[in-house]
């Protein structure tokens, strides 16, 4: 009986050497975004509705390349060459390849001389979407829907 209040007061004290730590929760953000951006006057076009036309698409092909660079990453190749310890040449190349589905327009819109198409991919939407539409019988032939942007 006489070990009862000593435990007691030396109970909270042992409690704060012990290394229980509370492990912070993590929530993943599975949602990508991505920026493309197309100069309006540097595009062809015999008139500025036809450059801004072809400003929207290259926009928008920026946006979707550089989607596809945070998903799949980028494949790098690099080439230099030297001559008596000279750098005569020096080359780097990137190449991205992948499929992006599921994809949706934020925002499109121009600021001054540029137009920018930002998008936007929740990762956790896609098991909602339909299936892809490969069909196994006819090897990797891929059907592409038909889509109407303007």
């Amino acid at each position: 009986m006489k070990l009862y209040p000593f435990i007691l007061f030396a109970l909270p004290f042992l409690s704060a050497c012990s290394n229980i730590t509370e492990v912070p929760i993590y929530k993943a953000e599975h949602v990508f975004t991505s920026v493309g951006y197309a100069p309006i006057e540097a595009q062809s076009g015999d008139s500025f509705d036809l450059k801004m036309l072809n400003a929207i698409k290259a926009s928008k092909l920026e946006a979707y390349k550089e989607m596809a660079e945070q998903i799949y990453g980028v494949l790098l190749t690099a080439d230099n060459s030297t001559d008596g310890a000279v750098l005569q040449n020096d080359r780097i190349k990137a190449k991205v390849e992948g499929v992006v589905r599921g994809a949706h327009v934020l925002r499109s819109y121009n600021e001054g001389d540029v137009y920018i198409t930002e998008l936007e991919l929740d990762m956790q939407t896609l098991p909602l979407l339909k299936d892809t539409e490969f069909e196994p019988s006819q090897g990797a032939l891929i059907k592409v829907q038909e889509t109407v942007y303007y």
